[in-house]
């Protein structure tokens, strides 16, 4: 684990701390990308299911 400066070597770290983000501020970021990953895989699955009822 790297070194974090601030944190004191007795205590364990905060998630915060350790990564630097919050999985929520992670979410609110990307939440293009993540929208559009999402639609990808919403077309493939309707268009595998057109395919199977065609």
């Amino acid at each position: 684990m790297l070194l974090q400066i601030g944190i004191p070597k007795d205590k364990q770290p905060t998630p915060e701390q350790e990564w630097g983000f919050t999985i929520w501020e992670f979410l609110l970021e990307n939440k293009w990308y993540i929208f559009a990953i999402f639609l990808i895989v919403a077309i493939f699955l309707y268009s595998r299911n057109y395919m199977k009822k065609h």
